[in-house]
């Protein structure tokens, strides 16, 4: 693998922790051909060519000033900031009035999460590695999402002495066949059915329809459920607009849960999201305002939640803000609406990287703020893609800290709204 260290990164003997995606791997020894995977050198390597520091205070003024002139806000991006930073744009969000969401899926699907509909049976990923004696990746495939999971989690033995099996359902195959890995081909589309048609098969009631391929796998994936101690269904399903997939996974997964210990690990999108504290994001604006995202007004006394219509991507797209503050990088569909939108001031603040990477707009409202990168500079905490709180380095971090920088914005925006809007 590329040494993080070839990045220009420091090379020290402390362990660092790659922010590269939601797995926050945290047994990273910069500088050696050590642990890591090449999504994360790659990572570590882009932001030791780039430039460090904090915005200039110049900048910063004309983004408060396009800011707070602005009639309807969107706060938003939030999955690439540590938690420390999230709360300091909830902060800011609070003062402008803005919309507030991470641009996840899960607040753009039209059922809504699936934890506010029907509740999940979850558990951590030391969990499914200590206990769980049949691995069930459901349409998923976490050897390309989640680089280095397999081998934190699933190839390891587990804590209680049982072996450890391991099924496949969907296209990718993960593993490579074997007396201890079984891969069944169901063709894309079939997420849901297989799930209704496995749950009944456990439940010992009659099945749906279903084709001659899924009919004959079932009985033997729910024999393999039967004879497991623990079960944990490995999941990756951002692409499911509606969230029926999400829903039907749910359902079964409580089924067996009645049975035998079984739970749920939901991976997300992994290298292919835009940020490594989904988790954080999702957890701090619903400590906030009751929900993690689509949430119409940043207001802790009764904001609203709206799934599916105060998201990122659909307000930016039917034109409903006029202001859109990007904290770190944005999803890819929400950057897709941006380039829509030529009337739309956006305010970016963001490691050097992550602004080079992002498209540039002919219009003097984008704004630019960079901050500096978590990677050659850690500071502050975020929620591994499980809920576990991982600390990065110092809580403050130093002037030129993502959260230092809205910071700063913050009280630019206060000045400018104590002038009545004077910039």
């Amino acid at each position: 693998m590329t040494s993080p260290g070839s990045s220009g990164a420091a090379v020290t003997d402390a362990v660092a922790v790659c922010t590269g995606c939601l797995l926050l791997c945290d047994d990273i020894l910069p500088g050696r051909q050590v642990q890591g995977c090449e999504f994360g050198a790659a990572a570590f390597a882009v932001a030791g060519k780039a430039a460090n520091g904090g915005a200039p205070d110049g900048v910063i003024a004309r983004a408060a000033t396009v800011a707070a002139a602005a009639r309807r806000v969107l706060v938003t991006g939030l999955a690439g900031a540590t938690n420390e930073a999230i709360l300091a744009a909830c902060d800011l969000a609070e003062t402008l009035g803005a919309a507030v969401d991470a641009g996840g899926t899960e607040m753009a699907r039209l059922a809504g999460p699936t934890l506010a509909r029907i509740g999940a049976v979850t558990a951590d990923w030391e969990e499914l590695r200590d206990r769980a004696d049949l691995v069930i990746f459901w349409f998923c495939d976490p050897a390309v999402s989640q680089p280095r999971f397999l081998e934190r989690f699933v190839t390891r033995p587990t804590a209680t002495g049982r072996g450890r099996n391991t099924l496949a359902v969907g296209p990718a195959a993960v593993l490579q066949p074997g007396p201890d890995h079984v891969h069944f081909p169901w063709p894309v589309g079939a997420a849901v059915a297989g799930a209704r048609l496995l749950e009944a098969a456990i439940a010992g009631i009659a099945p749906g329809p279903a084709t001659a391929d899924i009919v004959a796998a079932v009985p033997r994936i729910s024999a393999a459920i039967a004879a497991a101690g623990c079960v944990a269904l490995v999941t990756g399903h951002d692409a499911d607009g509606a969230g029926i997939e999400p829903w039907a996974l749910a359902s079964l997964v409580r089924r067996i849960a009645h049975l035998r210990p079984a739970f749920a690990v939901p991976l997300g999108a992994g290298i292919a999201g835009h940020g490594a504290n989904a988790a954080g994001a999702a957890a701090i604006c619903t400590w906030r305002y009751g929900a993690g995202g689509a949430i119409v007004r940043a207001d802790r006394s009764g904001a609203g939640f709206m799934p599916a219509e105060a998201d990122a991507g659909r307000l930016v797209a039917r034109g409903e803000v006029d202001c859109l503050i990007a904290i770190g990088g944005l999803p890819v569909a929400v950057e897709a609406a941006v380039g829509g939108r030529a009337d739309l001031a956006v305010i970016r603040i963001a490691d050097a990287a992550t602004l080079a990477a992002a498209p540039r707009r002919d219009t003097d409202r984008d704004i630019r703020l960079p901050c500096e990168s978590l990677f050659t500079r850690p500071c502050g905490t975020m929620l591994r893609g499980d809920g576990r709180l991982t600390i990065l380095g110092p809580a403050t971090g130093g002037p030129g800290s993502m959260a230092a920088v809205i910071g700063r914005l913050h009280g630019h925006v206060r000045g400018v709204q104590s002038r009545g809007g004077r910039s």
